[in-house]
Formats: C-alpha cells, sequence, structure tokens
C-alpha cells in the first residue's frame, strides 16, 4: 500500500469540519442512512457492474457501515470502502463477526486508519473521502456509490468526482444512486426531518459532472415516499468511460 505524504494543518482541519456532523449522528446513534439488507439495486444490476466477469476489486465511497460490503466481499471481490467515521467501521466489523487488523495511514487525515478483515477481502479506510486518491489502492474494476454523491456538501462535489473519475481505468464501471425531488414541497417539513441532505440531483447535473470522459445512462428508478412522506424517485445511473 502506497501512502501520501501527511496532510498540511489545514487539510487536518477541513477533515475534521467535514465528518464532524456525521459523527455527531453515530454518536446519537441517529442513522436513518444506514439500511439493514443488501441493496436490491446492487444484487439486481451487479453484472453491469461485472459486464466481463473480470471484477476484482470493488469500491464503496462513503461507506458507513453498509451491508453491502460483506456481501460482495462473498461474491469474491476485494472490497474497499472509505468513511470518515471510526466508529461506523468498528460497528460494521462487530455487527458481521470479523476479526480485524488495524494500521494507521497517513493522507488520509489526522486519525487516518486502515481497517481490515484478516482475509483481507474487506479494506475499509477510516479518513476524509476527499482525501483518497490512487496512491491508497490503485484504479478500481467497479464503484458502487449508494447515496454518497447525494450526501455531500455540495462544495465538494466537483472534487468528489474528479477522485471517482482518476480510480476508474477504461474498463470501470459505476453504479450511483441519487435521489430527485422537489424542495418546493419539503417546505412544510419540520425542520430536523428536511432535506437536503440527501441533496436532489437531476439527470442533466450528473451528465455535467461526468460527461465528456464518462457516459451516463439512467438504468432504473423507484418511486417512494421515504422523506416525511413526500413523494421522491430512487433513480439509478451506469457509468462507464467513453
Amino acid at each position: 500500500m502506497a501512502s501520501e505524504s501527511t496532510p498540511t494543518p489545514d487539510h487536518g482541519q477541513e477533515s475534521c469540519d467535514r465528518v464532524k456532523t456525521w459523527e455527531a449522528m453515530w454518536e446519537q446513534g441517529y442513522t436513518p442512512f444506514h439500511v439493514p439488507n443488501v441493496n436490491k439495486m446492487l444484487q439486481k444490476y451487479i453484472s453491469k457492474l461485472n459486464p466481463d466477469g473480470n471484477l476484482k476489486k470493488i469500491f464503496v465511497p462513503l461507506c458507513g457501515k453498509s451491508v453491502d460490503m460483506k456481501w460482495l466481499a462473498d461474491q469474491g471481490f476485494v472490497t474497499v470502502g472509505v468513511e470518515g467515521v471510526q466508529q461506523a467501521l468498528d460497528q460494521f466489523f462487530l455487527e458481521n463477526g470479523l476479526d480485524k487488523t488495524e494500521t494507521n495511514v497517513t493522507g488520509m487525515g489526522p486519525a487516518g486508519k486502515l481497517i481490515q478483515s484478516k482475509d483481507g477481502m474487506i479494506k475499509l479506510y477510516c479518513g476524509d473521502m476527499m482525501l483518497f486518491s490512487t496512491a491508497f489502492e490503485g484504479t478500481f474494476d467497479a464503484i458502487w456509490d449508494r447515496g454518497s454523491l447525494v450526501a455531500l456538501n455540495r462544495e465538494d462535489v466537483p472534487g468528489y468526482v474528479k477522485i471517482l473519475k482518476d480510480l476508474m481505468h477504461k474498463s470501470t464501471h459505476i453504479l450511483v444512486e441519487v435521489l430527485q425531488y422537489d424542495l418546493q414541497v419539503m417546505a412544510d417539513l419540520d425542520e430536523s426531518q428536511r432535506p437536503p441532505p440527501p441533496h436532489s440531483m437531476s439527470g442533466h447535473q450528473m451528465k455535467e459532472l461526468f460527461e465528456p470522459q464518462c457516459n451516463v445512462e439512467e438504468i432504473d428508478r423507484y418511486a417512494s415516499k421515504i422523506l416525511g412522506g413526500k413523494d421522491i424517485n430512487f433513480v439509478y445511473y451506469l457509468i462507464t468511460k467513453t
């Protein structure tokens, strides 16, 4: 594993500021974004991520304690995640009954660590996603972004998308889940329930972010009332190199 140089104090402060809201949510046990079951769309479209049967390593940004990672590793894919809150990663290993090893990692923020299963099939980096790069794991055969793009601070989105593009090789496929809704219909919700986040992202915005280097294809969507009983759509895009 290659490492980056230790971040400057400014980078360290930015990293702390970026994750402190999420740390507070995990500490309070308020994690409505966590789903206890393997994502059905990931299961449905895993073949889209692995069209040639050559998928060996998959990246899961802002992974939390997603059970998707255990499922992916059980399919035989080395699964690499990044998460800013160590409590989430500790819970992942505990709840899945996995032994782990921990090593300190420079370049991922002040408390950067690599926490991995003993068989090496699951490798989770604790640190600032915005500092992740090919220096840690090279490129990936596939990327599964389940709601990460809509959770980020908007000012971080262009940098985040650049990181994803850098992590792609010519055959990499990305499956992205975003939400689409009319912000105005959320106005009558209590402020504590009112999004964003998660932010709404249109197909036009997706194309602006990823094209022309990548092709953006909507492959599925379904309606839900998960945000305060309001109408929203979960939309899934397949992103490939052009």
